[in-house]
């Protein structure tokens, strides 16, 4: 019994190492996601899932392969994240990496779930489809508790200074990943891109 309490307790230190890359984030004072600014787009990034709820996730925007840090992501959190309109990419890093790709128009809200992806090991930044055609979607109950049990997170100020110290060590992580995602097939990538019409 004493053997399995160690080995418990020996990985929880494990992923709270691997996942964590410190208190970068701070909880809403209002709690209420902002509609986005004028001719921007808001994407609002949740995980709500007991499984591997004890790895951290780190979120980053990537546009022409330069990464911007969008903020971690706990289990039973979101992160409203405003971006401009166009096509973007995101990763999400737990133990491993894994992409989504955005398609977004100004003046629109969207939505994706960061889910325990099994194949990598990984967390999996899902679109959530706002006209149903998915598992993921906006008609669902799950998604209605994924907005009301998740509390929203905003970065603390010293949030830019970490990212700046930490950008190479994430720069590899997607180079390394990124090239494993485009293996996928088009109907595979197609899941995990987030269109237009997604926007409510």
């Amino acid at each position: 019994m004493k053997v399995i309490f160690n080995i418990f307790s020996l990985l929880i230190i494990v992923f709270a190492i691997q996942g964590c890359s410190g208190n970068l984030m701070t909880k809403s004072k209002t709690g209420v996601v902002p509609p986005p600014a004028s001719g921007k787009a808001t994407i609002v990034f949740m995980r709500s899932s007991f499984v591997a709820s004890a790895i951290g996730v780190e979120l980053f925007e990537i546009n022409n392969g330069e990464l911007t840090f969008v903020g971690e992501l706990p289990n039973g959190s979101k992160i409203a994240h405003q971006t401009t309109p166009g096509e973007k990419v995101y990763m999400a890093y737990g133990t491993a990496a894994d992409f989504m790709i955005a398609k977004v128009i100004g003046n629109k809200t969207y939505y994706s779930i960061v889910r325990p992806n099994w194949g990598t090991g990984g967390f999996a930044p899902t679109p959530i489809r706002a006209d149903g055609s998915s598992d993921y979607n906006m008609n669902s109950s799950e998604f209605e508790d994924w907005k009301s049990d998740t509390d929203l997170l905003e970065k603390k100020p010293d949030a830019r200074e970490w990212f700046k110290k930490n950008k190479d060590k994430y720069k590899k992580i997607y180079n390394e990943y990124w090239s494993r995602f485009q293996k996928k097939t088009a109907a595979e990538k197609l899941e995990r891109t987030m269109q237009v019409s997604d926007g409510i």
